[in-house]
């Protein structure tokens, strides 16, 4: 899909449906709370985001208060994997389902292209390691506007059907891991990369 642009917003208390019935808007993620603790199975900082939702939009960004208006990044989507990412027009995800979204950083010493190669060819290692229900890279393009999101790259969306799964089914093998590891260095700055799990709102639009 074309022309596509994540909205981040630190507002304290953003309603995901009302965001989610404007016209353009494809999804509203919301950092999900209740849930934050499972962060920690699989040795992530638990620590909320400093935002609180990101909004997936192919309009305008006018309706969202400009200071609660973090990051505007045009972005170019790439479903790997996955018959359903709980957007508008798949079918609803279960309530047992965990979205995690990371906010991905790339290494310093990389051009653009060679990271957005190197990421484009993890999904090769990330189909054979992992045990998502889908997968969706998002690679930024452009930052229209940037407050407190700098080093933002690329947004990887990956799916569990169960906290059972994101429990035990995260990693594929017991090498896997260490595998998956050695492949994300080739591209990720871990420092200024951070993920989370949030509840998805499709558009009604």
């Amino acid at each position: 899909m074309d022309n596509v642009r994540c909205l981040l917003t630190d507002d304290p208390a953003p309603d995901a449906e009302a965001l989610a019935s404007r016209p353009g808007v494809l999804t509203v993620d919301l950092v999900d709370q209740d849930r934050l603790h499972l962060l920690r199975a699989r040795s992530m900082p638990v620590a909320r985001p400093t935002w609180t939702a990101l909004i997936w939009i192919t309009g305008e960004t006018h309706f969202l208060t400009p200071e609660h208006l973090l990051g505007v990044l045009e972005v170019d989507r790439h479903r790997v994997w996955g018959a359903s990412l709980g957007d508008r027009g798949d079918a609803a995800l279960s309530p047992d389902a965990l979205l995690m979204v990371s906010l991905v950083a790339r290494r310093g010493d990389l051009d653009d292209d060679t990271f957005v190669e190197r990421y484009r060819s993890h999904a090769e290692v990330a189909r054979t390691h992992h045990g998502f229900g889908a997968y969706r890279q998002n690679v930024v393009r452009k930052h229209v506007a940037l407050q407190n999101v700098a080093g933002c790259d690329a947004i990887s969306e990956i799916l569990l059907a169960t906290e059972e799964d994101w429990r035990n089914n995260f990693y594929a093998t017991p090498s896997s891991a260490e595998t998956v590891g050695r492949d994300v260095a080739r591209f990720l700055d871990r420092a200024g990369t951070s993920s989370t799990l949030v509840r998805r709102f499709p558009g009604t639009a």
